[in-house]
């Protein structure tokens, strides 16, 4: 009658150990995405803010830069961007403004399909995020032109 006790309380801790890890790794996971999720959500923030504040450039490449390289300017040797980003994940659009309403500039940046890696063996594939992180902003920077118009009315 012993041995059998020991058999079944060997499965049992199997069977309690096993649900604790996945538990664990269910934690683990989740935390990582947070985390992921609210550093991209910081870094397109910062990025918005230090675009608006500067003259458009024409193309969106350093504030794209600032995304993923923490600089305005492409590094120069092969670096991998932040958490893994790559430039078709970041997106910047600017909307000029109308003559009839010369203050509607406005910036508008987003990082779509970001790929988040789970840790947990069970979930060994990336997720690909559906929903971006997109943060827009009216530009602050007024250009000589504009603000000459301005004190001239």
């Amino acid at each position: 009658m012993k041995n059998r006790e020991h058999g079944q309380s060997l499965i049992e801790g199997t069977l309690v150990l096993l649900a604790f890890f996945a538990l664990l790794f269910a934690v683990i996971d989740c935390g990582q995405v947070l985390v992921a999720h609210q550093s991209l959500v910081e870094r397109v923030r910062s990025a918005v803010r230090w675009g608006v504040v500067r003259p458009w450039d024409g193309t969106g490449e350093q504030i794209a830069n600032l995304i993923l390289y923490n600089q305005g300017d492409e590094p120069r040797s092969a670096t991998a961007g932040f958490l893994g980003l790559t430039r078709d994940n970041v997106q910047v659009r600017y909307q000029p403004p109308l003559l009839a309403r010369p203050d509607d500039e406005i910036l508008s940046v987003a990082i779509v399909n970001y790929r988040y890696h789970f840790m947990s063996p069970w979930l060994a594939q990336a997720f690909v995020n559906p929903r971006p992180v997109v943060i827009t902003a009216p530009m602050a920077f007024q250009a000589a032109s504009h603000s000459s118009q301005s004190a001239a009315r």
